[in-house]
């Protein structure tokens, strides 16, 4: 049976849906965001990618696929130079046939079925789009500098003013003076501005921030109230620009609708939206979304390749598009597993069995050879745990490892490294894991599903706002892992989950989610393989460019390094060496007139070389 691929690849994410032709959805897969500006190359590969999980947890290929149809952040209306490169780009990644357009369009179709209407769509950024008797219209979706008015960005830009107002007693006092530079984890408004100016403060984590500006309005603060209805009406104004713009007599009988996280930050934002559209068209027509943008693009490839998209079609795809929405973090722990990408069968390896020893080997050092490329697609999001572990840690703070099995005790050894390479305290960065040290040395039956071991853990540990929790699941669903998130952000630190399925109940209490696409394992479910690899990367990733930042390294040498055995202080001779441009027996007479410290060697010798230390007398 022929399928379609609808894919919406947006700013933070990437989630494509496979569709047969009798309407209804196989499999889900997702992968990294897909905006050019935000992701570079790796946009058109986390489509490719989504693509690929789709095609493996529905156990088929493309050649089952008669079209795709990519809704794409950044790719602006055809003719355009930036869908001319998108389509350019896909060309090389996408072996069917397909269709790009920027992903205001697939939402709208989502939104309205297909049908004629505006949508307005707010998330990163904000877009109003309107469909009328063959023409279309946008409204805004002009970038953070002057436009997505009422866009989270815009928000967090808006509370960021308001707080600087308020500070200089220019403006009446507000809790976002406070509230925001501590979940940036950064002392003051000052240190806010001077990350934006040196372009450390993303566009990605300033959409991020817009949640605790809802938090602190849903804490009764006037001005961040103010703010979100005032987001609300910029909105409703793009919806009411795009509707006059519409060929129609009567253009109150167009519908309008609404999508995006925006409307989600609190549960007074599609009311208030709602309120100010009908405050200047009091007869609008405003109804809430009937599908995801995922699904809006397989309306449209559908529609392209003429398929009857009657009522029992569109009925059919809602109620199996369900099946494929976030789980809860109760009952869908359980139900979540057949579905995941890291679960399914691996088609390279059915016979496995009956391969010859070498075979096997080359085998699984094929697979292997995909992690570090699916790593490097998630380099945006591993950048940002990065740049929140260097805050934290300045900031008196810590990088806690959580995990079960062989995704803790990853987290133990990256986090026991940390001392001897970097010299820092033990305390800095931290290793958990369900069923406590022993668990190390012999799986402890039972202890990944010990949810409220997971939360005493955070508590014992008092989690707070300068610290960095990443959870290790592979899956995305243990249980003991996911209670420690949500007991850490409880507690105002920051959550980033490391898996390999994206979409899994793991995302719910993530700040932000790592999720390389390695595809099924040699062996089926056997996740210490190349999940297990790709997770240890990035543990190095992060704990590496942690150290770095923090001043820990000199050149590419290790100057706080312990030194706890021959061949460390051997190490330690070369680097004073190199770095001071002695030779390795003047390094060592230093080492030894400062206890063996590199860093403090390095010292001694810049003072000696400028005269402050007088004559040098070796010990």
């Amino acid at each position: 049976m022929a399928s379609v691929l609808g894919v919406d690849g947006g700013a933070t994410k990437t989630v494509a849906a496979l569709v047969n032709e009798v309407g209804e959805v196989v499999s889900v897969g997702t992968a990294g965001g897909a905006h050019p500006l935000l992701w570079g190359d790796a946009a058109f590969e986390n489509i490719r990618s989504a693509c690929d999980a789709a095609l493996t947890i529905a156990q088929t290929d493309w050649n089952e696929v008669a079209l795709a149809f990519v809704g794409m952040a950044g790719a602006d209306e055809p003719g355009s130079p930036s869908h001319r490169f998108a389509e350019m780009q896909l060309r090389s990644h996408l072996p069917v046939p397909f269709l790009v357009d920027n992903d205001g369009i697939i939402a709208h179709a989502g939104a309205l079925a297909g049908e004629e209407g505006v949508v307005v769509v707010a998330g990163t950024g904000a877009i109003a789009i309107g469909f009328a008797k063959g023409q279309r219209v946008r409204v805004d979706g002009m970038g953070h500098w002057f436009g997505d008015e009422g866009s989270a960005t815009w928000i967090t830009l808006q509370a960021l003013r308001a707080a600087a107002c308020a500070q200089d007693g220019r403006g009446k006092p507000t809790r976002l003076s406070e509230a925001l530079p501590q979940a940036l984890m950064l002392n003051s408004l000052r240190d806010v501005a001077a990350l934006l100016a040196d372009g450390d403060l993303t566009k990605t984590e300033l959409a991020w921030a817009a949640m605790i500006v809802a938090k602190v309005a849903e804490g009764g603060d006037e001005v961040a109230q103010m703010i979100l209805r005032q987001a609300a009406e910029r909105l409703a104004e793009s919806a009411l620009a795009a509707l006059r713009r519409l060929p129609s007599l009567d253009t109150s009988s167009l519908p309008i609708s609404f999508t995006g996280g925006v409307f989600r930050l609190t549960a007074r934002m599609p009311q208030w939206f709602c309120e100010a559209v009908r405050q200047k068209l009091p007869d609008a027509k405003i109804s809430e979304p009937k599908f995801p943008s995922h699904l809006g693009a397989v309306l449209l490839a559908a529609r392209q390749l003429s398929w009857r998209l009657d009522d029992a079609w569109l009925n059919r795809l809602m109620e199996t598009g369900r099946q494929w929405g976030y789980f809860d973090l109760g009952a869908g722990l359980v139900e979540v597993l057949p579905r995941l990408l890291s679960e399914q069968r691996n088609p390279a390896s059915f016979f496995l069995d009956q391969l010859d020893v070498e075979a096997i080997l080359t085998l699984i050092n094929d697979e292997d050879h995909k992690v570090a490329p699916a790593v490097r697609q998630e380099i945006p999001a591993i950048a940002q745990a990065v740049r929140w572990a260097v805050r934290g840690l300045s900031r008196g703070g810590r990088l806690i490892y959580v995990g079960a099995g062989t995704s803790g005790r990853l987290g133990i050894m990256d986090a026991a490294e940390c001392p001897p390479t970097f010299g820092t305290p033990p305390e800095w960065v931290i290793g958990v894991i369900a069923g406590g040290p022993q668990a190390v040395f012999r799986a402890v039956e039972g202890a990944e599903d010990d949810m409220e071991a997971g939360r005493e853990e955070m508590r014992r540990l008092n989690v707070g706002a300068n610290d960095v929790v990443v959870g290790l699941s592979v899956s995305g669903r243990t249980p003991f892992v996911i209670a420690a998130m949500d007991e850490a952000r409880r507690g105002g630190a920051k959550t980033v989950a490391i898996t390999v399925n994206r979409d899994a109940p793991i995302a719910a209490v993530a700040d932000v989610v790592i999720a390389p696409v390695v595809g099924p394992e040699i062996v089926a479910g056997s996740t210490r393989m190349k999940a297990g690899t790709a997770q240890k990367l990035i543990l190095n990733m992060i704990s590496t460019a942690t150290m770095v930042k923090l001043g820990r390294v000199q050149s590419n040498l290790m100057v706080d390094l312990r030194t706890w055995s021959v061949k460390l202080r051997e190490r330690a001779k070369r680097i004073v060496a190199q770095l001071s441009g002695v030779t390795l027996l003047e390094a060592e007479q230093a080492l030894e007139a400062n206890g063996w410290q590199v860093r403090q060697a390095l010292t001694w010798l810049q003072s000696k070389r400028e005269g402050s230390l007088g004559t040098f007398n070796p010990p």
